[in-house]
């Protein structure tokens, strides 16, 4: 049976998610899941219930999304919630608590996530962003070694083509000095990825910036 969920329902599907896709009908209440409602929705398929023990206390009805209820969900993110409830709030409480966990665990942002990504800069702006980025993770200090594939891993936005002209220009000026890392044992997957090469061909690892690295 092919069902459209009323607002009042994909909240319910929603909350279910919200949880691991699983809950006791008891405690299901914000929004609640009533009889006609549980109907419906296991007509569909969208969710399935089953009498189950709890740890503690006696049997109970379980609720859980289907295959099928995850995929509505995840093919109906603009879905309709304008549901007449306050359950809405304590929904995107339970959400927002997985999606904290979600981050912590990615070591992401919630800006990283949501905000609007930067246009990329214009090759201009590429040697203050590699100045920028460069101090950064230097913590503010001058003339330590830093490794090109965390300037690059810092510049996401900026192209290969246009650090690279960066550096050069800044090297060419005497702001920078870039060097290979000359033990090979140093060298990893993400340095070889991020390598240098100067007009000759030789490649390069690391830069330092405001004096020569020794």
């Amino acid at each position: 049976m092919d069902l459209e969920p009323k607002p009042i329902e994909a909240l319910i599907l929603w909350r279910l998610a919200a949880t691991g896709g699983e809950g006791w009908l008891k405690d299901l209440t914000k929004p609640k899941l009533d009889a006609d409602k549980r109907k419906r929705l296991e007509a569909a398929k969208l969710i399935e219930s089953a009498m189950k023990k709890p740890p503690t206390g006696r049997a109970c009805l379980h609720v859980a999304l289907t295959d099928k209820g995850w995929g509505w969900l995840g093919g109906h993110l603009d879905a309709d919630l304008n549901a007449s409830t306050p359950a809405g709030t304590e929904v995107l409480r339970l959400i927002l608590l997985r999606l904290k966990g979600f981050l912590e665990r990615r070591e992401l942002s919630i800006g990283e996530l949501l905000a609007d990504a930067p246009a990329p800069p214009a090759d201009g702006d590429a040697a203050a962003l590699a100045t920028a980025a460069y101090y950064a993770i230097s913590g503010g200090r001058p003339n330590v070694r830093v490794r090109l594939a965390d300037v690059r891993r810092r510049l996401p936005a900026l192209s290969r083509a246009a650090l690279d002209r960066a550096l050069l220009e800044l090297q060419t000026r005497g702001e920078a000095t870039l060097y290979r890392l000359d033990d090979p044992r140093e060298i990893g997957p993400d340095d070889r990825e991020a390598v240098f090469r100067t007009p000759s061909g030789e490649e390069r690892h690391i830069v330092y910036l405001g004096g020569r690295g020794s």
